[in-house]
Order: C-alpha cells, then sequence, then structure tokens
C-alpha cells in the first residue's frame, strides 16, 4: 500500500494536491486558447503548450482515478475506517440513550396507572373567564 495513504493528513494533502494540479492545468490551457496570436510561430508555440498541459492535464486526472481506485479496495477489504465512532456519532448515541430512558418512563408510569385503576388522564386544561 502506498505509504501516503497510511494516515489522514497525509491523505488529506495528497488530494489537495492532485486538487491544484488539475485546476492549474486547466487555467494554464484556457489561458493559452484565448491569448490574440498572429504570428504564426506563436502559434505554433502555443499549440505545442496546450497539448503538453492537456497530456499534464491527463496524467494528473489519471492520478486521481487511481487514488480512488485505492480507497474504494480499502473500503472493501476494511482497511479504511469508515464506521468509526466520530465525536457527532457518540452524541446522536448519548441522545438517543437518553430518549430511550424517557420513553422507558413514561411507559412504566402508564403501566402502573393502568394497574392502579386509573386509566383516565390527571390533567385539566386551565379555565378560562368566558368558559
Amino acid at each position: 500500500m502506498d505509504a501516503s495513504l497510511r494516515d489522514t493528513p497525509a491523505l488529506i494533502v495528497r488530494i489537495e494536491k492532485l486538487r491544484d494540479q488539475l485546476v492549474e492545468r486547466f487555467q494554464t490551457i484556457v489561458n493559452l486558447s484565448v491569448a490574440d496570436r498572429k504570428d504564426r510561430n506563436v502559434t505554433a508555440t502555443a499549440q505545442y503548450q496546450i497539448q503538453t498541459e492537456t497530456a499534464a492535464l491527463i496524467v494528473t486526472a489519471e492520478n486521481a482515478q487511481s487514488l480512488i481506485r485505492q480507497l474504494q479496495e480499502m473500503w472493501l477489504f476494511g482497511q479504511l475506517d469508515t464506521l468509526g465512532d466520530s465525536k457527532a456519532q457518540q452524541q446522536n448515541d448519548e441522545h438517543a440513550k437518553s430518549i430511550a430512558g424517557l420513553l422507558k418512563q413514561l411507559a412504566d408510569l402508564q403501566k402502573s396507572t393502568m394497574i392502579a385503576g386509573r386509566t383516565e388522564s390527571t390533567f385539566e386544561p386551565a379555565m378560562t373567564n368566558g368558559d
């Protein structure tokens, strides 16, 4: 396995480097294509530079595709921990446990009320002056 895939910071750096290279190559191609050329030699030179940048853009895209394939393989074979507990996941679990506890208390309260024979509600709405 590639050493740059062993930890998250190195992986992020590699992704950002590929992204920056793609943007840089594309911008160079666009800049070369909009230049005003009246001389044949300048046009030929620009054409060669565009071809070179296009080839470099393709190589960079292939490198990005290779990285994606490596990440997919790591995920399939369990080397990529996507199911690890994050802080947000831990908070969601804590909230779910507290809600489950409250629901259990409510169910126990309803059960004890039914056992005692008092199934009607003890809530009485407040009376207003007009009622």
